[in-house]
């Protein structure tokens, strides 16, 4: 009798080791997934993605725009301030990504939060020799707080369908192999969706 615990005891360890070592496996990446590594170790995906369709920021020309005006393309929503020194230094790889990845299928859009908006939007964009994104404002802080900025820099990536796929809150080199590499993914999910 006592063998016999013994021996399901062994085989019950075994499973739950195995069962861990390919949750772990499909987690990481091994399944094909994205992997949450380095520069991205911190995106979180959103489970039950928010609508973000509906939200309305303002371009340089003070004209409302919406991720609507964006549908069919992944996008990449980056939230900084003038007075955020992490946002001032993610900046420029947020521009270098825009340049590396920008397509038909993907864009990057950098949301200004200042209160004084597009003066201090276009001063810090010039001083940063941003070339590659387009300045959009949200000086109220309105669009932040439908997507539940809580943080900044936050960064959201939406999918086609404006539903949000995932967050990270903090700086990141997004012009990063690994930063890239996530993008990517989403984007080949979504042209398969």
């Amino acid at each position: 009798m006592k063998k016999n615990s013994a021996l399901i005891g062994i085989v019950l360890g075994v499973a739950v080791i195995a069962a861990m070592g390919i949750g772990f496996w499909k987690f990481s990446g091994g399944s094909g997934g994205p992997q949450f590594v380095g520069q991205v170790q911190n995106f979180v995906v959103a489970y039950a993605g928010r609508d973000g369709t509906d939200v309305a920021w303002t371009d340089a020309e003070q004209k409302p725009v919406t991720l609507a005006d964006f549908r069919g393309k992944v996008v990449l929503v980056n939230f900084w301030a003038s007075w955020c020194s992490p946002c001032l230094r993610e900046l420029p790889s947020i521009d270098r990504l825009q340049n590396a990845l920008a397509s038909d299928d993907f864009t990057v859009i950098a949301i200004n939060i200042d209160r004084e908006g597009k003066l201090v939007a276009e001063a810090f964009a010039n001083r940063l020799e941003l070339k590659h994104l387009d300045l959009y404002m949200d000086p109220g802080g309105i669009v932040g707080r439908d997507v539940g900025v809580n943080v900044m820099p936050t960064t959201v990536l939406f999918g086609r369908d404006g539903k949000e796929i995932g967050r990270m809150e903090g700086p990141a080199e997004w012009d990063a192999s690994e930063a890239q590499a996530l993008i990517l993914y989403y984007v080949g999910q979504e042209r398969e969706s």
